[in-house]
Formats: structure tokens, sequence, C-alpha cells
């Protein structure tokens, strides 16, 4: 059976930006602490943001043919993360445990999330 060729430049584009996104991330999360506030609210954008943005943009980089199944892919990556988050936060901690720890079970699975699923992506990207 013959073997696909593997892509390393593709996927160290897409892998090293989706560990930056991941980086940034945390940084703002850490950055906006455990308080929940108009203050923190640009930091929080940021933790949901990052990674797929930096996985859209590797790809980019990486692939530019591919724009319609990057977005598509990032996209869907961005806009489904928010409920997969909440329904694990949801299965370990109550509502009242959730929001006066200020939802970082939520945010932390967000971060780990994106950043499987980046990497699951720059995998698949590689051996195609």
């Amino acid at each position: 059976m013959r073997q696909r060729p593997f892509d390393l430049r593709s996927f160290a584009l897409i892998v090293s930006l989706t560990a930056v996104g991941a980086a940034w991330a945390v940084y703002n999360l850490l950055l906006a602490g455990p308080i929940r506030n108009e203050s923190t609210m640009r930091s929080l954008i940021w933790v949901v943001c990052a990674t797929p943005g930096a996985v859209l943009i590797g790809w980019l980089i990486a692939r530019r043919r591919e724009v319609g199944l990057a977005f598509a892919c990032c996209f869907s990556l961005y806009f489904f993360s928010f409920f997969i988050a909440q329904r694990i936060e949801s299965l370990f901690l109550s509502s009242e445990q959730a929001a006066a720890g200020g939802h970082s079970v939520y945010f932390w699975v967000m971060i780990g999330m994106h950043l499987a699923v980046g990497m699951g992506l720059a995998i698949l990207r590689a051996l195609k």
C-alpha cells in the first residue's frame, strides 16, 4: 500500500500559528483573571477568537487555494466551540458554581478544544 506524502510545510505553518494563537488566548485569560466585567471583556473575546483566527491565517499562508474550506472549518470551530465548551462545563459544575468561578472551566475547555482541533486540522491538511 502506497503512503501519502506528508506536507511538512503546511503542517509546520498551521501548527506553529495554532500554538501562537493558543498562547495568546492563555495570556489573555490569565490577564483577565477571575473577575468578569466590562474591563475584562476584550481579553475574553481574544480567548475565544485567537486560536481559530490563527489556524485560519496559518492555513491560508500554507494553502492559498483552500480559502473556502479554511474559512468554513475555522468558522465552524469558532461557532460550535461555544456550545460544546458550555456543555462540558455544565457536566462538571452547576450554573451557580460556574458563575462564582468566573466560568474559568469554560474558557480553559475552549482553549484546549481549539488547540486540539487546530492540531487535527494541521494533520489532515498535511496528509492531503
